[in-house]
């Protein structure tokens, strides 16, 4: 017998992977995004996905080890994995959803406590994206305002962190702004330069862009191919997305020269790797030196794909693991690979063997989480 958890897990499933937004005007004046986190990133990238999302999340949270005994008629603080310099930074940063209208919640690794929280600087925008970068300090946040549509301009900043957690500083990352909704972002090591997703205000194609020295580089992905899940590497000059096709089959994993001429992001990139045929609801995920891939997919009704592999100038060169466990998209944080079941359980993966640490999820109203 199915429980209504399965019911609203395939109610998320069936809306991300067949509804559009312009099917559903005025369902809700913001498109949910996926993004990673690692980027961990949003739930989904169309926008009647939020309403099911809503009713499924419970939030996800801090980690805390299963083993830990779990008390629910004693309300206390979520403890996590002790964080090291070979796992995690020392930082999370929590975004809530949108309309919740909520501050950036920072969280320490070490202790799952919450050092401080950062408001949306501007009147009338919403926290809705964060981009780690590698100093574990130094995070790039967007903001966008509540009402208006994929039109919107999206504000970007530069958080800074002291050592104890609360904000050293918050400054404008471009001026004046980014005039359009961007998602999915992804940064360099130094914070310096972003890639993000771009869904056309008016018209079903995407862009996806680079800011540099304060300039914008777009190639076009077209209706119905659909870009996702973008890895920066560390110096800026390669892109990889996971690269699906709306309501259809058959996805795959590009990387893109960022050197390369604006036009198609089909002629800028190259494939290196490509899904089973039966897979859906693609995830990717690659490391800031991109020598390790890891890719995730969907088969049957619920069953969870995890691979990794080391990639080269010529696509895979050798698989590091390959597994099946719960879960429905990945991200990376700190070296290890994050795996989320939205709303009921959270992993982290070793990135060498695939062993995977089962983790507690708590937190409401959560959108994001980004390490």
């Amino acid at each position: 017998m199915r429980s209504l958890e399965d019911e609203l897990r395939e109610a998320y499933r069936a809306v991300t992977e067949t509804v559009r937004e312009e099917d559903l005007p005025g369902l809700y004046e913001r498109r949910t995004r996926r993004r990673r986190r690692d980027r961990f990133s949003a739930f989904a990238p169309l926008a009647a996905a939020a309403a099911v999302v809503v009713a499924i999340v419970a939030g996800f949270a801090v980690p805390e080890l299963l083993s830990t005994p779990i008390r629910p008629a004693t309300p206390a603080a979520p403890t996590v994995i002790p964080a090291t310099s070979k796992t995690t930074p020392p930082f999370m940063i929590i975004v809530n959803t949108p309309n919740a209208r909520r501050p950036l919640l920072v969280v320490s690794a070490a202790t799952g406590r919450t050092t401080a929280t950062v408001a949306v600087p501007r009147k009338g925008t919403v926290w809705f994206d964060v981009a780690p970068t590698a100093s574990g300090t130094r995070f790039i946040v967007a903001a966008t305002p509540l009402r208006g549509g994929l039109c919107n301009p999206t504000y970007l900043y530069t958080l800074t962190l002291a050592a104890s957690g609360v904000p050293a500083s918050l400054r404008p990352w471009t001026v004046p702004v980014v005039h359009a909704e961007i998602g999915s972002l992804s940064a360099s090591a130094d914070g310096g330069i972003l890639a993000f997703v771009q869904t056309a205000c008016r018209g079903p194609d995407q862009q996806i862009g680079i800011i540099r020295g304060g300039r914008m580089k777009t190639w076009r992905e077209p209706y119905p191919l659909f870009a996702a899940d973008l890895s920066l590497s560390a110096d800026g000059s390669k892109l990889g997305y996971a690269e699906s096709v709306v309501a259809g089959r058959g996805a795959r994993v590009r990387v893109l020269d960022t050197g390369s001429a604006r036009g198609s992001a089909t002629a800028a990139s190259t494939i290196v790797y490509t899904y089973p045929a039966a897979g859906r609801a693609p995830s990717a995920a690659i490391g800031p030196d991109f020598t390790t891939m890891y890719v995730s997919w969907l088969t049957g009704r619920d069953t969870f794909h995890l691979a990794g592999y080391r990639i080269g100038a010529g696509g895979v060169q050798g698989t590091l693991f390959s597994r099946t466990m719960p879960g429905e998209m990945i991200s990376l944080a700190g070296g290890q690979v994050l795996v989320w079941n939205p709303g009921v359980t959270l992993y982290l993966v070793d990135p060498v063997t695939g062993k995977a640490t089962r983790l507690r999820t708590a937190w409401t109203n959560a959108w994001g989480i980004f390490w």
